[in-house]
């Protein structure tokens, strides 16, 4: 959500005209922001990440997609989206895309080029999930071919992201070190449930959700 409201009102622009003075001629540039009421979120992978990221959506009116082959339209409709079965024909309808899923042989590379240019122009990508989940040089070509109008991404397929990776001097992109549990209260909670999870496992109490699978 942070990607998305960063990204959908130019903060890192407008930021940067008040540090360099220009207050005042920001006012009249040309503004290429846009609201998030009213536009149409494809959120593909709806485990725990898609099932918290649509509340905040619909916390700001947005209209919620959901592309996930694996979770019943019962389960998406209870959360109040739309549950889509053909990944391309939703690509086309949708102002934004945010992946959540996991980095397997099925996900791999599985938002290319071929699928980046069946999207909007003024369609932004958000991955945090895995790196390896979007081709990193199609997405580069899309966006300096203005195929698409910006990205946000959290991770890379090499992490750190190799001093040749494009992508790093994009200024249609914004990039964050894998930072999502980096608050005091992430950190706090990831290792008290470290702590829960091995005391359920000599219990024999194991709670599945919390469980990784490699």
């Amino acid at each position: 959500m942070f990607m998305i409201l960063t990204i959908s009102k130019s903060f890192n622009l407008y930021d940067q005209a008040v540090r360099d003075r220009k207050f005042d001629t920001v006012m009249h540039m040309e503004h290429k922001g846009f609201e998030l009421f009213n536009k149409k979120i494809l959120i593909v992978g709806f485990g725990r990440i898609g099932k918290k990221l649509i509340k905040r959506c619909l916390g700001f009116e947005m209209n919620v997609y959901v592309y996930d082959p694996f979770v019943e339209k019962k389960i998406v409709e209870s959360f109040g989206g739309k549950k889509i079965n053909d990944l391309d024909e939703g690509l086309k309808e949708i102002d934004i895309l945010s992946l959540s899923v996991p980095l397997t042989k099925l996900t791999h590379n599985m938002i290319n080029l071929e699928k980046i240019k069946m999207m909007k122009k003024t369609a932004i990508i958000i991955n945090t999930s895995r790196g390896g989940v979007i081709n990193e040089k199609d997405l580069n070509e899309a966006l300096n071919r203005e195929t698409i109008y910006g990205a946000g991404l959290d991770v890379f397929e090499n992490e750190p992201p190799s001093d040749n990776n494009p992508l790093l001097t994009n200024n249609k992109v914004l990039l964050s070190p894998h930072a999502a549990t980096f608050t005091k209260e992430c950190t706090s909670n990831m290792a008290i449930q470290t702590a829960q999870n091995i005391i359920d496992f000599f219990e024999n109490n194991l709670n599945k959700l919390m469980i990784v699978k490699l």
